[in-house]
């Protein structure tokens, strides 16, 4: 297959960060505390990072030139505990991008109300983006499931979605955040015909010019990787250029899959390169020319999985990644 979120330009890539909650440590998977966070905003300012908007980044991808140290900074579901980050971003006057939970902005006790969103509305470099009404595992399929009822379900949420987000921001939304990060190929049909511009995973690499904008990765600043030294670290990931890659992103028509793979452009730059499965684990792979795989699998269990293929840029002395995701119909 056809790699579709390939990357030529080690060099020429950028960073999306993104963030739940902010000092909420009933939630520690998801929160941060608001000194980190601002920890981490002034790291970028002092490090003189490029900090932009997904409008910018997307021009810049348009172009197929992304400026050293490009990074944009986005926020999911729409806690209340956002206005406390959002204190520190106009503080220091910089765009970020807030995905929301449609059902339940402006509606839960844990979540902005109109009177915060009219707040945020005023920002002049805010965007808003959908993060679907109902915030389930839609990409989640069971074996034998109707295509058409599916997708139709998929449709549906998101057009409920949009309706709300017009109605209290004022505007169709363009770009949508995939709910906990899950996805697979119907939806990204169903959201390509719906005209969105860009489409956010939670995949834990960095974006090239030639991303594909409906599976654009994100790296995630929450619980444990929501210190220092793992956003330092975040910021230096290249994105792993792939020429192709088995099995697809999406829906398994097989399981187990015959093979994993991966063929990497530019491979005698790389070395100590390694095969990711959530499941399984880190995998030391075989190499075959240009190509990094394992095979002889035993059946996946879980109903999502990520594959990741990583290796070390010895020219540039920083680590590369290529993540996706497959799903497993239970």
């Amino acid at each position: 297959m056809t790699n579709p979120i390939l990357a030529n330009e080690t060099n020429n890539y950028a960073v999306i960060l993104i963030y739940h909650k902010f000092d909420e440590p009933k939630s520690p998977s998801t929160s941060i505390s608001i000194s980190e966070f601002e920890k981490q905003i002034k790291y970028l300012i002092n490090n003189h990072y490029n900090i932009v908007s997904l409008d910018t980044l997307l021009e810049y991808i348009s172009e197929g030139k992304i400026p050293p140290k490009t990074v944009s900074i986005t926020i999911d579901d729409g806690y209340k505990s956002t206005m406390k980050a959002f204190k520190i971003l106009k503080k220091y006057n910089l765009p970020f991008t807030l995905f929301l939970y449609m059902e339940a902005v402006a509606r839960y006790p844990d979540f902005l109300t109109k009177r915060q969103l009219n707040i945020l509305k005023k920002y002049p470099k805010i965007t808003f983006g959908n993060h679907s009404y109902a915030h389930k595992h839609f990409a989640k399929v069971k074996k034998g499931f109707i295509l058409e009822k599916y997708k139709k379900n998929f449709l549906n949420d998101t057009l409920k979605a949009e309706k709300r987000f017009k109605n209290l921001i004022g505007y169709k939304p363009k770009y949508y955040a995939y709910p906990y990060g899950e996805y697979n190929e119907i939806m990204v049909e169903v959201l390509k015909r719906l005209g969105y511009k860009a489409v956010f995973t939670q995949d834990p690499f960095s974006i090239s010019s030639t991303t594909n904008r409906y599976l654009i990765p994100r790296q995630a600043i929450v619980g444990h990787w929501g210190n220092i030294n793992h956003f330092i670290n975040a910021l230096k990931i290249e994105p792993l250029p792939i020429k192709s890659y088995s099995p697809p992103f999406g829906i398994l028509k097989k399981n187990p899959p015959k093979i994993i793979k991966a063929a990497i452009e530019d491979r005698n730059r790389y070395k100590n390169c390694g095969i990711y499965v959530s499941e399984l684990g880190w995998i030391k792979p075989l190499v075959k020319e240009n190509t990094i795989f394992i095979q002889k699998l035993k059946p996946l269990k879980r109903w999502k999985n990520r594959i990741g293929f990583t290796c070390f840029d010895f020219k540039t002395k920083k680590p590369a990644r290529f993540f996706y995701m497959i799903i497993n119909p239970r």
